[in-house]
């Protein structure tokens, strides 16, 4: 576990190196660029910062209906002349901490967890976002939130105050949310269930209610449809606005232009996708056990996650089939995490040490298409983990 120690030093170094440029970059361009951050994000902040979230009936645009739990954190940036340029440097320093302690509570080495953590920040589908205003990688945050407090139930009312608060951000940040808490009471109900009375669902459902069921109940008051603008379980939505494709629609007309598109975003861990299959396929329909263990129950939430994501919006323009995968986070973090605890399982700690190093290395400014070309990183890197495997046992 040497190696990994040292390989976990090295993906510091390359994370502090992402914080301090992209922290650079903000402070240097602090006026966002055109696009969502101006048609609904800002927007949705200070109606949040001037009252009128309470009464949307004058509002401009429908987009401006959605649910606005983190926008409230960016409204706190405009109200403290904070650059919006860097209001996503926030949930990615929190995410990486979650994403420590979730490998953590995994029971990952301490050194091996801390590589986890810095493979999830270094992705390009979060690296991307640094310098944009935007919501997901908040999602990412509360959703990881989720699992760690959903792993280690307790009896005590914190604990349901917690739970409420972080499940009631993950539905009142976008409607993706009520999908990951599905996938999440799959997996936890039965362990939770038995936990709840009275007393404890009420001090759940105050913090549920103000950041998560606020939003719908207003919209449901305003537009008569809890989930407007989009037009969900049969509510009339915003007809116009809902013209895009799936993404599975998107994955079967386009499926190179696609998966160009994921490769891009988590290059080599997009196959923690096909790993995942791979194992809940042999040991559920091929073995016939059916004893979940912990990577196993990670493979499952996000093979499940993944499905409810392929519902999700995108279009045949490139750049929007690589914007699509930042609502992917609940898919990946699960499935890297189900990776990592795989290798340990079979002592490959350092070999995917060199894996999420060499993934590591973003390189945003090229075209959207292709970037294919990067899987040579990855395969430079491993070919000399590779060597100095072989030239070990040569010595021996």
């Amino acid at each position: 576990m040497k190696n990994v120690k040292v390989l976990a030093i090295v993906g510091v170094v390359i994370a502090l190196y992402y914080l301090v440029y992209y922290i650079y970059v903000g402070l240097l361009n602090p006026i966002p660029a055109l696009g969502d951050s101006y048609s609904y994000h800002i927007p949705i902040s200070k109606t949040i910062l001037d009252g009128s979230f309470l009464h949307p009936s004058n509002f401009k645009l429908s987009l401006w209906y959605q649910p606005g739990s983190s926008e409230a954190i960016n409204s706190l940036f405009i109200f403290l002349r904070i650059p919006l340029t860097l209001s996503n440097i926030l949930p990615t320093i929190i995410i990486f901490f979650c994403c420590w302690k979730l490998a953590l509570v995994f029971r990952l080495q301490r050194h091996y967890a801390l590589l986890f953590a810095l493979t999830v920040i270094t992705l390009n589908a979060i690296i991307r976002w640094q310098n944009a205003v935007s919501i997901d990688i908040w999602i990412g945050v509360f959703f990881t939130l989720a699992v760690i407090l959903l792993e280690n139930p307790q009896k005590s009312l914190i604990y349901f105050t917690k739970i409420g608060f972080v499940l009631g951000m993950l539905i009142g940040s976008k409607y993706s949310g009520l999908f990951i808490i599905l996938t999440l009471m799959i997996f936890y109900m039965k362990r939770v269930l038995p936990l709840i009375n009275l007393r404890r669902f009420f001090v759940f459902l105050a913090p549920f209610s103000i950041f998560g069921l606020f939003w719908y109940i207003r919209n449901y008051i305003f537009t008569q449809n809890p989930f407007y603008p989009a037009p969900l379980l049969g509510f009339k939505g915003d007809d116009n606005l809902y013209r895009y494709t799936a993404i599975w629609n998107g994955l079967l007309q386009h499926p190179l232009d696609m998966f160009n598109a994921a490769f891009g975003e988590y290059k080599m861990w997009i196959f923690s996708i096909v790993i995942g299959l791979i194992i809940i396929i042999y040991k559920f329909i091929i073995k016939k056990e059916y004893r979940l263990s912990s990577i196993d129950k990670l493979f499952l939430i996000g093979l499940i996650n993944f499905l409810f994501f392929l519902t999700f919006p995108t279009s045949e323009q490139t750049w929007i089939m690589v914007s699509s995968f930042r609502y992917s986070f609940p898919v990946f973090i699960p499935l890297i995490l189900g990776t990592f605890l795989l290798a340990a399982k079979y002592k490959k700690e350092e070999f995917i040490g060199y894996l999420a190093i060499a993934n590591m290395i973003n390189i945003l400014s090229m075209a959207y298409y292709p970037k294919l070309v990067l899987i040579y990183f990855p395969l430079f890197l491993l070919v000399i983990y590779l060597f100095s495997k072989s030239q070990h046992k040569t010595r021996i």
